[in-house]
């Protein structure tokens, strides 16, 4: 049976790597969920999450599924068994939050959507940077005004990542992982100026394998026109320092957000964040103060109340399968050399 509403949501992990424990601290930072079960296939890995967790260990996935004191799941598993973990989810009735990318392939993102929506279920996916504090104040600046009209967006995302794959490691593989720090990283940027500025309509695109020994790329930049008009820089690196920033244009001047990315996985990013605003006659750039937010344990609450309520979170399928579509619609610009139209679902 179902909890009441005011008792906390009740929440299985599947996939217990290195990602399911920033999710999993996420959830315990939160009064308004429980991690009550786990499951993965390495029992080591089952006892110890179980064990720092204070759960309980499922022997198989069929028995987390059919647990009916777990609500949801959390998936963190590699993006290309992404589709089947949430299809058997849904079909069990249970909520879904995934990581992001929804998927590798913008046909297992409409599987997906598609099983949730047959099944009655609440899909969330993990593009946590929308929660972040300045990305929320830019969106505050753009509606009060104080940014005016916005032509042009700069965001970078960037890493070392791409230095350090070895064949041991799913990313490590095209297939597993196609355009490499585009998919992993890029792809925030993408969702979160979507949210902004509302659908891209075309990309132009190079991607680039330059250091990594890895078959994946490791270099992604992307020219991004928005259906309403501005235009976005994206560029993402897997073998530099970690960088996390997006800068807005306006006619009323313009919004500067930077974050240090070793605080990117604690919850903690706002606290070691930076927003300036220079205003549009004036060469100074003075901070702009917002609301610090821990981004995960943010995401998992709004999906734990859309679970409960009936509602679609913030980020549910479609937004997440349309950043996916401008993920391919680069990787295709990089192939063919052309100026790509990003395919959307029709919603009829």
């Amino acid at each position: 049976m179902a909890n009441p509403d005011s008792a906390p949501f009740r929440v299985a992990s599947i996939g217990l790597g290195r990602w399911a424990k920033v999710i999993g601290d996420g959830a315990t930072r939160s009064p308004r969920l429980q991690i009550v079960s786990c499951f993965t296939r390495d029992a080591d890995k089952r006892a110890a999450f179980a064990g720092s967790y204070g759960c309980r260990q499922a022997e198989s996935l069929e028995a987390l599924l059919a647990d009916s004191e777990v609500e949801g799941v959390m998936i963190t598993t590699p993006n290309d068994t992404h589709a089947d973990l949430i299809i058997r989810a849904a079909e069990a009735g249970k909520h879904v939050y995934t990581e992001k990318p929804i998927s590798n392939s913008i046909e297992d993102a409409y599987r997906i959507v598609d099983a949730c929506q047959k099944g009655g279920v609440r899909l969330a996916v993990g593009h946590s940077a929308r929660q972040l504090g300045p990305v929320r104040k830019i969106r505050q600046m753009m509606e009060d005004g104080t940014l005016g009209d916005v032509s042009l967006v700069e965001a970078n995302f960037s890493n070392d990542r791409g230095l350090e794959l070895t064949p041991d490691r799913w990313r490590w593989f095209k297939d597993k992982s196609p355009g490499g720090p585009l998919i992993q990283l890029a792809v925030h940027h993408v969702d979160t100026l979507q949210g902004l500025f509302g659908p891209i309509q075309n990309v132009s695109a190079q991607l680039r394998r330059l250091y990594t020994s890895a078959e994946v790329d490791d270099l992604a930049v992307l020219i991004c026109s928005f259906e309403r008009g501005p235009v976005a820089y994206i560029g993402t690196s897997w073998s530099t320092a970690g960088v996390y920033s997006i800068n807005v244009y306006g006619s009323g001047g313009a919004a500067f957000y930077q974050a240090d990315f070793s605080h990117w996985s604690a919850g903690d990013t706002d606290s070691y964040s930076s927003l300036q605003f220079q205003a549009r006659d004036s060469f100074e750039r003075r901070p702009v103060t917002f609301e610090q937010v821990d981004m995960y344990r943010a995401e998992l609450e709004d999906w734990a109340d859309a679970a409960r309520s009936g509602r679609d979170p913030e980020v549910s399928g479609p937004e997440a399968t349309s950043a996916l579509a401008v993920v391919w619609a680069a990787i295709q610009s990089s192939e063919t050399g052309q100026t790509v139209t990003v395919q959307q679902r029709d919603s009829a």
